[in-house]
């Protein structure tokens, strides 16, 4: 969004999506994403994959014990 310009509130305008799915995503605050919301943000921002939309910032509780 940072590159575009864009507020919460323009972006949930342009996409159709709701306010309140937009300020969520942008706080971090979700627990999943479903498959209209990825396609429709994808969309609008030209991207063609799921890992150009999201980044996961594992916490070291996350990843404890897991061998990467």
């Amino acid at each position: 969004m940072e590159q575009k310009s864009l507020n919460q509130k323009t972006l949930a305008a342009q996409t159709g999506l709701s306010p309140t799915t937009v300020g969520k995503l942008c706080r971090n605050h979700f627990d999943r994403i479903d498959n209209h919301t990825v396609k429709t943000l994808c969309k609008y921002f030209g991207l063609r994959s799921i890992s150009e939309l999201i980044e996961i910032e594992w916490e070291k509780d996350d990843v404890e014990g897991v061998q990467v």
